[in-house]
């Protein structure tokens, strides 16, 4: 075996006899169009072009919890009290989450001064 086969072996080296001019243009058109992208955006998100689906509320979730609560509550398996336990502990964390986000007031913050 020569240093030639190792380097270039057989298998491997038609791919850049088969490749055009015209493909390695384009492809480093697109490689620097990419990169612009990533520039612009702040991102490597440029093939996602599918718009974004807004994240659920607390409220949706929470409803969504008690819905496959509903659904599990009647069900005789082990993996359904799981989903129960853990749905239970995810509820509750939800909530705690909710209560800290409040803001204390007193009586006086609803009156206005005049």
């Amino acid at each position: 075996m020569d240093i030639e086969s190792l380097l270039n072996p057989v298998g491997k080296s038609h791919v850049l006899t088969e490749t055009s001019d015209i493909e390695i243009f384009q492809a480093v058109i697109d490689a620097i169009e990419e990169r612009e992208n990533i520039e612009i955006n702040g991102g490597d998100d440029a093939d996602d072009n599918l718009p974004i689906e807004p994240r659920p509320t607390r409220r949706e979730v929470l409803k969504a919890v008690l819905t496959i609560g509903r659904y599990i509550e009647d069900m005789n398996d082990p993996i359904a009290r799981k989903v129960e336990a853990i749905l239970g502990s995810f509820n509750r964390q939800l909530r705690l989450d909710e209560t800290k986000g409040l803001k204390n007031t007193t009586v006086t913050d609803f009156f206005q001064k005049a």
